[in-house]
């Protein structure tokens, strides 16, 4: 997971040196006559979206670009591993995953995107090959809605959200508390 509220490049590069670690067990456990190939490893990474019901329902999402940045920093720490060759590296869209902050926390008003979005081609967009951003970005811009509203500007802990009518036997006051802690 990259983007959490609290981390550091530190907590993003040790996803390589995890990598590294699990290779060199490999190297230094298994007799060389008995490894039949390199080891694989395989790391993959997603981007925290906030969610609501949640301690992080308050809590700022990165920016595309803050995204891509851990990505990059990620793919450049494990190129620079002594295994990097037995390292494989997969990251979550970041493109789906700004989509995807802004629909966890949304409200009514992105009805009308996701009607014009459908209406202009997006459709089984979970797909890759039939993604396309362009689209989505078209339909918020036709109805006037900026994504960072929903994304990445902070929200005042007596905000209202569009959920808190709804019960599900945790209060907002005890997210609040567990949020404030991690602050």
């Amino acid at each position: 997971m990259l983007g959490l509220p609290f981390e550091e490049d530190e907590d993003v590069v040790a996803i390589a040196e995890l990598c590294e670690k699990v290779a060199k067990e490999y190297y230094e456990t298994l007799p060389k006559e008995q490894r039949k190939q390199r080891v694989s490893i395989t790391a993959s990474t997603s981007f925290f979206i906030p969610k609501p019901f949640t301690p992080f329902q308050w809590a700022s999402q990165f920016t595309l670009e803050d995204f891509r940045d851990k990505a990059y920093l990620t793919r450049t720490s494990i190129m620079n591993q002594l295994n990097q060759r037995s390292i494989k590296y997969n990251w979550h869209d970041t493109d789906v995953s700004v989509l995807e902050g802004v629909f966890a926390r949304g409200d009514r008003r992105l009805a009308k995107v996701i009607y014009d979005a459908y209406k202009n081609g997006a459709m089984y967009d979970a797909w890759n090959d039939y993604f396309n951003y362009d689209i989505w970005l078209k339909a918020f811009d036709d109805n006037g809605i900026d994504m960072k509203f929903y994304t990445t500007r902070k929200r005042d802990l007596d905000e209202v959200f569009p959920w808190d009518f709804i019960d599900i036997g945790v209060t907002k006051n005890y997210l609040k508390r567990k949020f404030c802690f991690k602050q």
